[in-house]
């Protein structure tokens, strides 16, 4: 199922709880706020990512001054070993917008085949002289018409939706408005940012409701789960390392990737970021306080 702690963003985010973690960060999500006014000056190119455009994709996904930085390098490895399993077993995972041959802005997603659906994680255009030019749009565009046709991995048929979390960026056009401008749909009525665009006629979107089911090897550890398809998650997984250690200095802490060890996600259920002691930790990294106040509760701590 697709859950706020899927569809980070970790663009990307991020790894669960993602929505708090992408958000700062990762994704500064360009969403045009006039798609109409479409770049003129040359031919906008969209083109699907295969094995030869991971490199154009992770790229576009870290600022040039993080290029250098080891949590950032181990990042961006993790993702291209991510994309190359993928791209093998499903196809493209994203598609890039060119402009002069060079990549402007992406959007990444994936097929969940327990829903039939193409959960849309990311749509990024990180530079500002390219904002409010319609790329957005296009790609967004270009993924529905190729979604139309069917696929061997949806049965000979084509998804049934698109599904999105809208989390928000500050300082950047609204996300969740883009999308309904584009027509998509709220999941509940009472979430703006839970998002679905139906692919078949009269097709409405519930998702399956999953919970945490904590194991009983979990018990005194603390456990890390990152999404590598975001190249900022070793960067979040190593900032909540670093903060359950300073809260509780001698817990055993295991970092786990959901893609390469996927059986441990599975036997888990719905995986948050973190989990302390068997218990998820529902408060962000982001907010240091709360959430190592989070983190010695749940091993039975006082504060």
């Amino acid at each position: 199922m697709l859950s706020h702690e899927d569809l980070s963003g970790e663009c990307c985010v991020v790894c669960d709880n993602l929505t708090n973690l992408r958000a700062n960060h990762l994704c500064h999500l360009a969403l045009e706020e006039d798609e109409g006014r479409l770049i003129q000056m040359e031919k906008l190119d969209i083109r699907s990512v295969n094995s030869e455009r991971i490199n154009d994709l992770i790229d576009l996904c870290i600022p040039p001054d993080k290029k250098d930085d080891p949590l950032f390098v181990e990042g961006m490895n993790a993702k291209k070993r991510w994309a190359i399993t993928v791209i093998e077993k499903h196809g493209s995972i994203a598609k890039l917008a060119y402009l002069n041959s060079e990549p402007v802005g992406l959007i990444q997603y994936q097929p969940n085949l327990e829903e039939t659906v193409v959960e849309i994680s990311c749509i990024f255009v990180p530079e500002e002289r390219y904002l409010r030019k319609g790329i957005g749009k296009s790609l967004l565009e270009a993924l529905t018409e190729e979604m139309k046709e069917p696929k061997p991995i949806f049965h000979n048929d084509i998804p049934l939706a698109f599904v999105t979390w809208a989390f928000e960026v500050p300082g950047r056009y609204p996300q969740h408005k883009f999308y309904q401008r584009m027509g998509f749909r709220r999941v509940r009525k009472g979430d703006p940012f839970l998002l679905y665009y139906p692919l078949k006629k009269g097709y409405i979107y519930r998702p399956k409701e999953k919970k945490f089911i904590p194991q009983e090897e979990d018990r005194g550890k603390a456990l890390i789960f990152y999404d590598p398809s975001c190249p900022w998650a070793i960067y979040f997984s190593e900032n909540i390392k670093k903060s359950v250690q300073e809260a509780v200095p001698n817990v055993p802490i295991r970092t786990i990737n959901k893609s390469e060890e996927s059986e441990e996600v599975e036997k888990r259920g719905q995986v948050p970021s973190c989990v302390i002691d068997g218990k998820p930790i529902e408060t962000s990294f982001m907010d240091k306080e709360s959430f190592q106040k989070e983190v010695t509760r749940a091993l039975g701590y006082s504060g």
